[in-house]
């Protein structure tokens, strides 16, 4: 049995399980809703496999959580766990991990591609040119270069409106023209991001704006799947010559379409089944048939990471108080 773990309380777990699908874009915002609710729903429709979903860790299943909830929930020797790490740490003390960047690639460790996002809504085919652009993201913590109102002056003088998405309305593209998702105008990479945005691009017919994360490059080539901006300079230049080339635009949307096909709910759910029914369920094999050994690798190896992250944390607060 796989057993996909959610943070709250039973009667939420109740409301979610009875969710209608009109909730989706609402819901899965949350990091562990997003990975693991949305999966189980997912995954338990094709009915390919055991799976159930409950806010505890079980014995005697294969137990996927969110890093950030299994930092909290810890677990116990007798508890076989696959952390999805998202863009948080990895846990020393997991059996086994799934993440959404190849940079995170590991032993014991799988790569699936981060689902498209929930109740997208595509471009509206009657809209002509490029006269709005957006950001579809959270802005905070660095997600997006510079400020909101440094992005609109740069596209002011071209009469081209630059917008950012409210959380819950990401999905909804209809009214815009070019999709941007840069987090730095530097070389960093951003090895534990996903390709969500230009996978969101992709399905609502859209080009997209890229910065540099390692994601974008690991399932598209810049200037053949979506245009990279390494500066203001560029970013600007590159929404440009969208609007003045029609040809560069159809052709950045039909390349998007046909890359769309391989990043959709069908294939990434088979990529999770193959993941799950083979190195996961071989990892479980393992762990089951030596119970003295993993135990004792278990112990020893939340000890240290739970130290980890304590120091950490306490770093971070001398650091603040510096």
């Amino acid at each position: 049995m796989f057993n996909f773990v959610i943070d709250c309380s039973d009667s939420a777990l109740n409301d979610y399980l009875k969710m209608p699908p009109e909730d989706a874009v609402r819901v899965f915002t949350r990091g562990d809703l997003n990975w693991c609710l949305q999966t189980y729903f997912i995954l338990s429709k094709q009915n390919k496999i055991p799976v159930k979903c409950s806010n505890k860790l079980c014995d005697n299943s294969i137990n996927l959580v969110h890093s950030d909830q299994l930092l909290r929930l810890k677990g116990r020797p007798s508890q076989f766990l696959v952390c999805v790490r998202a863009d948080y740490p990895k846990r020393r003390w997991a059996h086994y991990h799934i993440v959404q960047n190849k940079k995170q690639l590991d032993a014991n460790t799988s790569y699936v591609p981060h689902w498209v996002q929930p109740g997208l809504i595509k471009r509206d085919e009657s809209r002509k040119g490029v006269t709005r652009i957006a950001y579809a993201g959270e802005i905070q913590n660095g997600n997006l270069a510079g400020s909101v109102s440094a992005w609109r002056e740069l596209f002011r003088p071209h009469n081209i409106q630059f917008v950012v998405l409210e959380g819950g309305t990401w999905h909804d593209l209809k009214n815009i023209d070019v999709l941007i998702g840069i987090r730095s105008f530097s070389s960093q990479t951003y090895d534990t991001k996903p390709p969500t945005k230009l996978f969101s691009a992709w399905h609502a017919n859209i080009p997209f704006i890229g910065g540099n994360d390692s994601a974008f490059m690991q399932v598209a080539k810049p200037g053949e799947d979506y245009l990279l901006a390494k500066t203001p300079e560029e970013a600007v230049a590159a929404v440009l010559k969208l609007r003045d080339n029609d040809d560069l635009y159809e052709r950045l949307v039909e390349t998007g379409k046909k890359k769309g096909l391989e990043y959709n709910e069908s294939t990434i759910a088979e990529e999770w089944l193959n993941i799950l029914t083979g190195p996961v369920t071989s990892r479980y094999e393992e762990w089951k048939a030596r119970p003295g050994y993993e135990c004792r690798q278990f112990n020893l190896k939340q000890n240290i990471g739970i130290t980890e992250h304590e120091l950490k944390r306490a770093i971070k607060r001398l650091i603040h108080i510096g």
